[in-house]
């Protein structure tokens, strides 16, 4: 089974295994909400590639270089000047940086970008997903030091 958290954490993972082993649900959930969320319906509406932007965008931001780069190397670059993209990217961003300042109006902004509410929904559940990726790839990192 492929495991994203590991494949990011590469020779690290080997300090936090044990630990990682002891929680087989997390690990398993963890993997199929990746799954779900770039090989899912979700992923085919909103369009993978835009969806891998934004992890990579919000990884960025969140200073998880080696998460970004994770996503980078999924695939290609979706086109520019793409307004759904750049709407989906602010979004990100603002999420990212100051989600107290988001509102109503920004979710319309993504509405009135092309995407339906399960679209929206979709791309809420990859910000928060890359969050979630980010803390935990922190936190068994520092575990992991702490076996060294």
């Amino acid at each position: 089974m492929t495991d994203v958290i590991d494949a990011v954490l590469g020779e690290r993972a080997e300090g936090v295994r044990e630990l990682r082993q002891q929680r087989p649900a997390v690990v398993a959930h963890t993997q199929g909400v990746y799954d779900a969320l770039l090989d899912g319906p979700g992923a085919a509406s909103v369009g993978r590639e835009r969806l891998i932007a934004a992890a990579v965008a919000v990884a960025e931001l969140a200073g998880a270089p080696e998460l970004a780069a994770h996503y980078a190397g999924l695939g290609t670059a979706p086109a520019q000047g793409d307004p759904v993209l750049a709407a989906i990217l602010r979004h990100a961003a603002l999420v990212t940086s100051t989600p107290a300042a988001a509102t109503r109006a920004d979710i319309d902004a993504l509405a009135a970008a092309g995407l339906s509410a399960d679209d929206i929904v979709t791309v809420a559940q990859l910000i928060g997903f890359v969050h979630f990726q980010v803390r935990l790839l922190a936190g068994l990192t520092l575990i992991g030091a702490g076996h060294e």
